[in-house]
């Protein structure tokens, strides 16, 4: 896979673009110019195919919480039509479901929040999570969503964020806020299971039921501590197990 990083100094940019300008200038006296002006657009561009999206403007009137992951702009990466990005600043609205990044226009020096084209983006990393887009014929949603990829062994963990309006009464007077909630899912032999407890991850896995509450007991692993870590760590041992038992 290709990598490079689209955040370019604005001496690179007026570099590239008087690389444009002369190549213009030349293409009625070259054949080739065509083919190398190609290039450019395809390979860099501007600022690079992923910053051709649409300013991000979301708003949720009323709600005295954040929308995102994270409140702060946070270093991640990108792969946007099978390319990876890196040296980006993302957002994630997990109340939409939409990545977003921060963009320097070198024109009028300003900073704009920009939503590229999320179709086009097959996974995302912030904060240390992996996330992917997985599609309806998996979920079996209505379209194609972000998970968090959190195990990718014989069978796949993942967590899918959202945030929900409720009403806050902690803060004196009562007020509209956003509760984080997180869902596990496993896929396993083509099903993609909602996880809601560690009974649930215990049934998936019936034919090792025994050892896996033995496992659970001897290493002290509370589900309600850390859904996600318990989950992962449950899986980790079944798939070893089986592992093992293999001839």
């Amino acid at each position: 896979m290709q990598k490079f990083s689209p955040a370019l100094s604005l001496t690179a940019l007026l570099c590239m673009s008087c690389f444009a300008t002369i190549a213009q200038d030349l293409v009625s006296q070259n054949s080739a110019i065509p083919a190398i002006q190609n290039w450019y657009s395809a390979e860099i561009g501007r600022n690079g195919r992923i910053y051709n999206g649409t300013e991000y403007a979301v708003q949720y009137p009323g709600v005295v919480d954040h929308q995102y992951l994270s409140s702060e702009w946070q270093p991640g990466t990108i792969n946007f039509l099978g390319r990876e990005f890196d040296d980006l600043e993302l957002r994630y609205d997990i109340v939409s479901d939409l990545v977003v990044l921060k963009y320097f226009n070198p024109d009028d020096g300003m900073q704009v929040a920009v939503k590229p084209a999320q179709q086009k983006i097959e996974n995302f990393t912030l904060l240390s999570l992996r996330f992917v887009r997985l599609d309806p014929q998996i979920t079996g949603a209505t379209s194609s969503r972000f998970y968090e990829e959190i195990l990718d062994k014989e069978y796949q963990l993942y967590a899918r964020h959202s945030k929900e309006k409720f009403i806050d009464k902690s803060r004196g007077a009562p007020v509209v806020g956003f509760q984080h909630k997180i869902k596990l899912y496993l896929a396993k032999d083509g099903e993609f299971v909602l996880i809601r407890n560690r009974g649930a991850l215990l049934k998936a896995f019936e034919d090792r039921k025994k050892e896996l509450r033995n496992y659970a007991r001897s290493t002290n692993l509370f589900w309600n501590a850390s859904p996600r870590r318990s989950a992962a760590l449950l899986m980790s041992y079944y798939v070893d197990l089986k592992s093992q038992s293999q001839p």
